[in-house]
């Protein structure tokens, strides 16, 4: 099972760095977080942090009802959709499968498709599971949070460079990132590789 968070770390990486939908709507100039993020500047020591502290919910989110209910239902529906010749209650218990799970959907993880930072680590720092694996890994919820965003928007723009449709970072998005974060993305490629070969074998059983 892979988590919402390495979906999208994944997809940052493997993609060559474009935008993933989860982490589209980055906090705008006039949001009050702005400013923080942009003065938030990566580092290999916070990459570790955060990798650390996603394998310790996803290890966590393994014994979780929640999820192992999640996982018997994705096991019964591959099962299924793998029938040749699926019978009619076979299709109509694939499409109440398909329904329970979207419904179900990432529970421990934060909705970032409209929020804040600030909203962002509210919602880990309510989730016992979520907050019980960030303290373990030595990682307040607001700097997990800054370094999504940060990494993301970053590596946006990373990513443009590296495939020549930017020559430089556009004025207008200067502001709202940190000048280093995209240096970082450009000398750490090895660290970056290892990071995103870590995530991936989260999801492998």
């Amino acid at each position: 099972m892979m988590t919402k968070i390495s979906r999208i770390t994944l997809g940052l990486f493997a993609s060559l760095l474009v935008a993933v939908p989860a982490f589209a709507q980055l906090p705008g100039t006039k949001d009050p977080d702005a400013k923080e993020l942009a003065a938030y500047q990566l580092t290999v020591p916070a990459l570790n942090k955060v990798l650390q502290a996603t394998k310790n919910v996803s290890e966590a989110a393994k014994n979780d009802p929640r999820y192992k209910k999640q996982a018997a239902h994705k096991a019964e529906l591959k099962k299924l959709e793998e029938k040749e010749e699926p019978t009619e209650a076979d299709e109509a218990r694939i499409e109440k499968l398909r329904a329970e799970i979207e419904s179900m959907g990432n529970s421990l993880f934060p909705d970032t498709d409209t929020q804040t930072l600030s909203q962002m680590a509210a919602a880990m720092e309510k989730e016992p599971l979520f907050a019980k694996a960030l303290a373990s890994a030595g990682l307040p919820a607001r700097e997990y949070a800054k370094f999504m965003f940060a990494y993301m928007s970053a590596g946006m723009e990373a990513g443009m460079l590296e495939q020549g449709v930017i020559k430089e970072v556009p004025k207008e998005l200067a502001a709202s990132i940190h000048p280093d974060n995209v240096k970082f993305f450009q000398a750490h490629k090895a660290e970056l590789l290892a990071f995103q070969k870590a995530m991936e074998a989260l999801d492998q059983p």
